[in-house]
Order: C-alpha cells, then sequence, then structure tokens
C-alpha cells in the first residue's frame, strides 16, 4: 500500500505520495474543498493517508475514507518530536508524515463522529462567546484604569450594570466611549444565558450527565464539556490517564540525574480543562457540603497555595467523573464507602 502525507493548512494542504519502499511517487496541493479533495484522490490507487489532528483534520478524514481510501489522524505533538528538524516549511512536513506512515510509527488519535462533533458545538460555541466577552471586559476595565478610574470585582453578568452606576464619576468622553462595549457584553451576556438554558435541558435528558452532576460543583455545562471531551470512559483504563489526556498533569523532563516537574501539558480539550478547574474551584470556595475531595483540596491550598490546589483538585475531579461513569455510580463524599 502506498503511504500519503497530508498536511492541512488553513485553504489547501500539500500532500506526499510513497510507495512501501519510501519512495516519493507524487508531491503536490490541493485546496481543502470536498470536490477538489475527491477530484485529486478518487482515481488514485488506495493509500494509507495520514493527518495531524486539527479543526479540519477529521472531516477530511471521514471524505477519504468515503471515497476508499484508508485515513488516520495522528497527534501533532507526538509527530512533531519524532520528525522534527531545524528546517520546517509545508512540503517536508508531508514527506515526514508520509515516512511515518511508512514506517508505521504513527501516534494515532481516537477519532469521533460526525455526530459526536455536531453535538459538541454549543459547548464550542459558548466557549467562543465566554471568551469574547471576557475580552471585551478587559478592555473596559483597561480604558477606566488608564484614566485612574478604580473599578471593583464583580461578576461578568452585572460588569455592565455596576461600570454605568460609575458614569457620574467618569468624564463624558469615556463613558460615549465604552457605551458600545457595554451594549456588546449585555448582548454576549445574553446569549451567554441561552446557550446555558439549551445545554441544562439537553443535558436533563440524558442520563449520563444526570449522573455525573451527581458530584459537587458539577452543572450542566461542566458535565457536557466533560462527557463530550471523553466520549467513551472505556478508552481509558486509569482515571491519571484521562487527567493527562485533558492536560491536567505536570509536564516532566528527566535526563541522567535531571528530575523536574513543570506546569501543566494542557494538552487535549481546552473547554473540558477549563470547566474542570473552574468545578474545582467552586467546589474549594461555595460548596460547603464535606466530602473528602473538599478537604483534601482545602488542605492543599493551605501547603501549596490557591491555584495549584484548583488545578489539583480538577483532575481529581477529572478521575472520579471517569469512574462513575464507567462504573454507573454516583458521587460518594466519603473515600470509603466510594472504595
Amino acid at each position: 500500500m502506498n503511504h500519503c502525507g497530508l498536511d492541512m493548512g488553513k485553504k489547501s494542504s500539500v500532500f506526499c505520495i510513497m510507495n512501501g519502499k519510501r519512495k516519493i511517487l507524487r508531491e503536490g496541493a490541493v485546496r481543502n474543498r470536498p470536490e477538489q479533495v475527491a477530484k485529486a484522490f478518487l482515481k488514485m490507487e488506495k493509500a494509507q493517508f495520514v493527518i495531524e489532528a486539527s479543526t479540519k483534520a477529521f472531516w477530511m478524514a471521514d471524505l477519504l475514507r468515503s471515497i476508499g481510501h484508508e485515513a488516520v489522524v495522528v497527534d501533532p505533538g507526538r509527530t512533531k518530536a519524532i520528525g522534527a528538524a531545524m528546517i520546517k516549511h509545508d512540503k517536508l512536513d508531508a514527506r515526514v508524515l508520509a515516512t511515518l506512515g511508512a514506517a508505521d510509527l504513527l501516534a494515532k488519535v481516537d477519532q469521533p463522529t460526525e455526530e459526536q462533533r455536531v453535538a459538541r458545538m454549543p459547548v464550542v460555541a459558548r466557549d467562543g462567546l465566554v471568551r469574547c466577552r471576557v475580552r471585551l471586559v478587559m478592555l473596559v476595565r483597561s480604558m477606566l484604569d488608564s484614566e485612574g478610574i478604580e473599578l471593583k470585582g464583580c461578576a461578568l453578568g452585572v460588569f455592565s450594570r455596576e461600570v454605568r452606576s460609575m458614569a457620574g464619576r467618569m468624564p463624558a468622553g469615556i463613558t460615549e466611549a465604552i457605551a458600545p462595549v457595554l451594549a456588546a457584553i449585555d448582548t454576549l451576556t445574553e446569549q451567554i444565558a441561552r446557550c446555558d438554558e439549551s445545554l441544562k435541558e439537553s443535558m436533563a435528558q440524558d442520563p449520563t450527565a444526570q449522573l455525573l452532576m451527581t458530584a459537587p460543583g458539577i452543572g450542566p455545562v461542566v458535565a457536557a464539556c466533560f462527557q463530550f471531551a471523553v466520549r467513551d470512559p472505556g478508552r481509558f483504563k486509569t482515571g491519571r490517564e484521562v487527567g493527562a489526556y485533558l492536560g491536567l498533569v505536570p509536564s516532566l523532563y528527566q535526563s541522567g540525574e535531571t528530575y523536574r516537574r513543570g506546569r501543566i501539558t494542557k494538552h487535549g480539550n481546552r473547554q473540558a480543562r477549563w470547566a474542570l478547574t473552574m468545578a474545582a474551584n467552586v467546589l474549594l470556595s461555595v460548596v460547603k457540603k464535606p466530602s473528602a475531595l473538599r478537604t483534601w483540596g482545602l488542605a492543599l491550598a493551605k501547603k501549596r497555595g490557591r491555584k495549584k490546589a484548583v488545578v489539583a483538585v480538577g483532575r481529581k475531579l477529572a478521575a472520579i467523573l471517569w469512574s462513575m461513569w464507567r462504573h454507573q455510580r454516583p458521587f460518594e463524599p466519603q473515600l470509603a464507602l466510594a472504595a
């Protein structure tokens, strides 16, 4: 079988086709449009296409399979570690992918189905709205701070109201300048509330989500983010694997006598990682019901600091939620009963 490395860009992709002996048969580029891709590879002899995971990779892999080829989506981090070079360009990247395919050195990823990808879109859309609102809030704070106007901390949902209440203490020029920004923040807040309500309704119909929400700090948004990221608890053997999959474990560098642990890897699904850390923050600050997890987190916060404790509790939560899902058991606050 021939092997084709496909380095996907924003508008077009560069490909390199090799035979089993790693001899280059053909190189070129193709536009990232279904009709162009089908035209370029439909009549070609069956080949294994190697594509790095990205936002475009999964629909491309589905398309290539539909026209009779084998498509493998690989982890870009591990692929780059194997094929790293001082000189980098798209043509070389395609050759590296084809070579790794021919040598059977592929770090494959578990590809979600089209149905699973579409089901996750509401979470992605909500995440985008929240990030836009945060950027606008930071813009308003920066504009006020540049003129020495101090704004006290407040919830994002009431931010616009708090700023408008200070209009009497601000020059007219600043009030006029931030008025459209505040209006945009109000619109985003309204749309985020609609997304939350929609997620709440859909999660109320989902038995798995209802099971996950028995854990403290876990609401519809966090349950949806975690469920769409993990997809199938049977993919993982241990809870630590889930934490590593979501990028919540520390990075590690070990060579000879050097052993250094760094910040978390932040590898994997960004929405799920953010949701778990927010849930951990709620567990440590808002939830009052006692549990072994909360007790452990508060003790760690005193010893190592609040930020590290939130990340550690988020990692524990990922493992606990995975175990609850796999064994179909609700959250048990006491360790002895959970065991």
